[in-house]
């Protein structure tokens, strides 16, 4: 069995949405034990008021069969909300919080509806809405990795790609589907509710990022497809170079090693390992694995002290070292992206995260006061602008 503990898609605030959802089923599992016990009211006759199915269908229904969960398997409502807890916050990130839950709720409603052309049992469950927010975070963030905890008959925590995860389960629930259709025992599932659930998500999701709605990012589905079609051009332009129409301007490609040969003749072995240094980093970033990126940088630091990679990618490894607490090779990752990069889009935000280093971690009064005051002319959030005006009162006149 594979189980999903985190993935790797930090939300850059905290997901209410996604709490309030987990909150809310909780609350809803436990009214109905307490108020079964405590004989105020009949469980099963709230869930034969509250199912999904095609006898006695009312359109609520499509949303407050999204809440009930079989009150004999606990394991049905805890497996639910932590899948919703692993994808749901990086996907209302993307989202915002009040768009999440109107994607949440349809995305539930499309799923019973396609669960009830196929099946005449009723259905109870978050599974569908969450298999949703599953296949929007595949189309959001497909080269993410998930850290699982994975049991048959070793035990062991391992780092994956979500395509794969994901793609497994989508693959058994299609599978099991299929069985069900051809005659075989469904188990009480509603698999084509899943299916359903996946399909819109990744389908919605792909659509937002298509037009425009949703911001697209590096690591989207979009990025992927043009990956593949630089490499198609790739080799259709240059078969055996390692550089060609579409290198990037910094990087280490065989073009720039030619370059590099005919201004200051052949590459040393200590040039071709900081070479492979950097190209490795590269990959680590691409496949979202920032600690062993950030942790590969420390070691090309003390050789380069001026090693700097592309804004996004040098941001991602400076507030990685931050979030291990290694401050002065994180105030350095910050200082070398402004020093490159000195009107990259964020660099208001950069400057006033190297001052809260240097103001509460490293002691460093005078450049902190020159970053604020540069920062504060451009920061236009008020929490922001009042975490500067905090940082200028902790240094003083």
């Amino acid at each position: 069995m594979l189980i999903p503990l985190r993935t790797n898609r930090t939300p850059k605030r905290r997901p209410l949405m996604t709490e309030l959802l987990i909150v809310t089923n909780l609350l809803v599992y436990l009214a109905g034990l307490v108020g079964e016990y405590g004989g105020a009211f009949d469980r099963q006759a709230v869930i034969s008021f509250g199912h999904l199915g095609r006898a006695d269908f009312h359109v609520w229904q499509l949303v407050t069969y999204q809440f009930l969960h079989d009150p004999s398997a606990l394991w049905h409502l805890a497996f639910n909300m932590l899948f919703l807890w692993v994808f749901g916050g990086a996907v209302e990130d993307r989202l915002g919080r009040a768009s999440f839950l109107g994607f949440y709720l349809i995305g539930g409603a499309v799923a019973g509806i396609a669960h009830m052309m196929f099946q005449q049992a009723p259905v109870i469950g978050a599974s569908g809405s969450i298999a949703g927010v599953t296949g929007a975070f595949l189309a959001l963030f497909p080269r993410s990795r998930i850290q699982i905890l994975f049991f048959f008959f070793i035990i062991g925590l391992y780092s994956i790609p979500s395509l794969w995860f994901i793609g497994f389960y989508f693959v058994v629930d299609l599978l099991r589907q299929t069985s069900s259709l051809l005659g075989g025992h469904d188990g009480g599932v509603a698999y084509m509710a899943h299916l359903a659930g996946y399909l819109y998500g990744f389908a919605l999701a792909f659509t937002l990022l298509a037009v425009g709605i949703v911001k697209r990012e590096e690591f989207d589905v979009f990025y992927l497809f043009q990956q593949s079609r630089r490499r198609a051009a790739f080799r259709a332009a240059s078969r055996k170079q390692t550089g060609g129409l579409w290198e990037s301007a910094s990087a280490d490609t065989g073009k720039q090693l030619a370059r590099q040969v005919r201004r200051s003749g052949p590459v040393k072995a200590v040039d071709e390992r900081i070479i492979a240094a950097r190209a490795e980093i590269d990959r680590l970033i691409a496949d979202h694995d920032l600690p062993a990126a950030a942790a590969n940088y420390r070691q090309l630091l003390d050789k380069v002290p001026d090693a700097v990679f592309s804004e996004p990618r040098q941001l991602d490894l400076a507030n990685q070292l931050q979030a291990e607490q290694d401050y002065e090779r994180a105030a350095k990752a910050y200082e070398l992206l402004l020093k490159a990069y000195p009107s990259c889009s964020r660099a208001a935000e950069v400057r006033l995260i190297l001052a809260v280093i240097y103001v509460r971690r490293l002691h460093r009064p005078q450049p902190a006061r020159e970053l604020i005051e540069r920062a504060k002319a451009m920061l236009a959030d008020e929490a922001q602008k009042a975490l500067a005006d905090q940082l200028l009162s902790e240094l003083g006149p």
